[in-house]
């Protein structure tokens, strides 16, 4: 029989589950990251990995929305009520796109292929979930010119992950300083004008 676990445990084991997840999808690549290796790493059996997750993919799909939800919180909090300056939030969503603080960074081209052909969730890797993430915030930020193609810079930070995704063929060492110049351009783009 299986032991009952207490709200508690049972969000204590499903963050081990996700952390494991994280490291090995690091480490190995999700194409290659197994459900047997993600339990074995959190200490648990197959079987409670699958009282937590249906499959694999479900899973792939928790860790994304754990670290979607852990980088908008850190966001949020620096909005005074309920609202930010552009130049501000740039540079807060700018922290966003450290390789130490983004998952989506450190995968390979591989992983992403993966996630795109087994993540049939409509939230992910649509046109469609990106423009819903961008008009969810829009309203929050202040300092934007009306006439602004948000297209332009959701295209941006698709070419950031594109050329992470592609690091191999890039000078690496100088892809945070790419990533500080595409910010700054997204900023000239977007501001209101004065």
């Amino acid at each position: 029989m299986t032991p009952a676990f207490t709200d508690e445990q049972k969000a204590e084991i499903r963050q081990k589950l996700i952390s494991s997840g994280i490291e090995l999808s690091l480490t190995l690549g999700l194409k290659k990251m197994t459900v047997a290796l993600v339990a074995k790493a959190a200490g648990v059996a197959v079987g409670t990995f699958y009282k937590f997750f249906d499959s694999k993919e479900s899973f792939v799909v928790a860790m994304i929305r754990d670290f979607e939800e852990r980088a908008y919180a850190q966001t949020t909090s620096c909005f005074t009520d309920g609202r930010i300056e552009l130049k501000m939030f740039l540079e807060v969503f700018r922290d966003y796109f450290r390789p130490e603080n983004n998952f989506f960074l450190r995968l390979r081209r591989d992983d992403w292929t993966w996630c795109i052909t087994h993540i049939n969730d409509d939230d992910y890797f649509t046109n469609a979930s990106a423009e819903k993430r961008i008009l969810a915030l829009l309203p929050h930020i202040v300092g934007i010119k009306r006439d602004a193609d948000m297209r332009v810079p959701a295209n941006f930070i698709k070419g950031i992950y594109s050329m992470y995704q592609n690091r191999e063929t890039m000078f690496e060492e100088a892809l945070q300083t790419n990533v500080d110049l595409i910010f700054g351009t997204m900023y000239n783009f977007m501001k209101e004008e004065q």
